[in-house]
């Protein structure tokens, strides 16, 4: 045998073909409509990672030892397991603990052994109560996804219901299978930008493109007591508050998920503690970097710094560290959304107009995707 053979493992080359069909269909498809095709042509169960936490609590489980759990495994939301009627009845999520706290302050903490003590069940049924929701509806306005429904269909759905998070269900099983998110979305497409074709748009200025929110901005100063910050959050579905000093530059950003330190470290008693005092306990201000950007930033810097930083919104300012908006996820999100409905229009246009050649539609293969 030559000494120049050259021997390739079956499942090598299996790979090889897979990128190479994987490519060949990308450049077969408009540049402009790429993503929109991506999103369409995905599944949530192509989505889903090869490995990663499934935080499933008991509805037993007292709210407490619950919230020391979402700490622990560093998430934000749990799904929450009915053993007697063998069902999910529902997330819960940092915004229940911050309906929890204004609750037992408003009530001068004479409700902080209920905090203590109460079973998330306990809790569930007494906010339904609260609300008019008679309790044999437990867990009937769930919203979940199946595996096999397209990436254009979660992110429909996470903007029509206004949630960050909505779970993956098998429907014939019933087995939950992980929580899809914008992050999750966005993560599963920044890992295929270099192979697909590049829109114009993603070569587009924050200030050309107008994406986020510049009108109205909630923020926060470093003297604003805690349960303030706590009242704001319940009122307004946000994620996180900008922290600015007298002369409104940025100085920091909290978040809900800040909060679960109070979990953590059971200081949650006292909510008239500034936020100067709790930043220092919370930041590591050695290794700890705003998120932000600049209105001269592109699209695809901005989708960058969202995987790569692992945030959920990213603050404009200018060069003199003033605030100018705010961009997230879900503008981004919406955005691609937006252009999918311009693009349908045209092309539904054109199709009206012209002749409808039937051509095959791109062929799309994934592969598993990392935690």
């Amino acid at each position: 045998m030559s000494n120049n053979c050259v021997v390739i493992e079956p499942a090598a080359l299996s790979e090889f073909r897979t990128q190479r069909i994987r490519r060949d269909s990308y450049q077969r498809i408009n540049s402009e409509e790429v993503y929109q095709s991506f999103f369409l042509t995905h599944t949530c169960y192509d989505c889903m990672p090869k490995s990663g936490k499934v935080i499933l609590l008991d509805a037993r489980l007292s709210i407490r030892k619950a919230f020391f759990a979402l700490v622990y495994n560093s998430v934000r939301a749990a799904l929450i397991w009915h053993a007697s009627t063998s069902s999910n009845i529902g997330l819960i999520t940092i915004s229940d603990f911050i309906n929890m706290l204004i609750a037992a302050y408003d009530a001068k903490w004479s409700s902080v052994a209920t905090l203590e003590s109460e079973s998330i069940l306990e809790w569930k049924q007494n906010l339904y109560k609260k609300n008019g929701v008679r309790d044999q509806t437990l867990g009937s306005t769930i919203i979940y996804l199946n595996p096999e429904d397209s990436l254009y269909t979660a992110i429909l759905t996470l903007i029509e219901r206004k949630v960050h998070r909505i779970p993956v269900i098998h429907p014939d099983t019933h087995d939950f299978l992980y929580l899809i998110t914008h992050k999750r979305i966005l993560k599963f497409l920044y890992l295929y930008i270099y192979d697909l074709p590049q829109p114009h748009f993603i070569h587009q200025s924050l200030s050309e493109l107008k994406i986020g929110t510049f009108n109205k901005l909630v923020m926060i100063d470093l003297q604003t007591k805690l349960i303030e910050v706590l009242r704001i959050f319940q009122a307004i579905r946000i994620s996180a508050l900008p922290v600015v000093d007298g002369e409104k530059r940025l100085r920091g950003v909290y978040s809900k998920f800040d909060i679960m330190h109070l979990a953590a470290t059971r200081t949650y008693a006292n909510l008239d503690v500034p936020l100067c005092d709790i930043l220092d306990s919370i930041h590591d201000h050695t290794t700890y970097q705003l998120a932000t950007c600049k209105m001269t930033d592109q699209l695809f810097e901005l989708m960058d710094k969202f995987v790569s930083r692992e945030v959920h919104r990213l603050i404009i300012v200018d060069d003199s560290q003033h605030i100018i908006g705010i961009v997230s996820m879900s503008d981004l999100m919406k955005f691609f959304v937006a252009s999918f409905e311009k693009l349908s229009r045209i092309n539904s246009n054109q199709l009206n107009g012209g002749n409808n050649n039937n051509n095959d539609g791109p062929i799309f293969e994934t592969v598993p995707m990392d935690t």
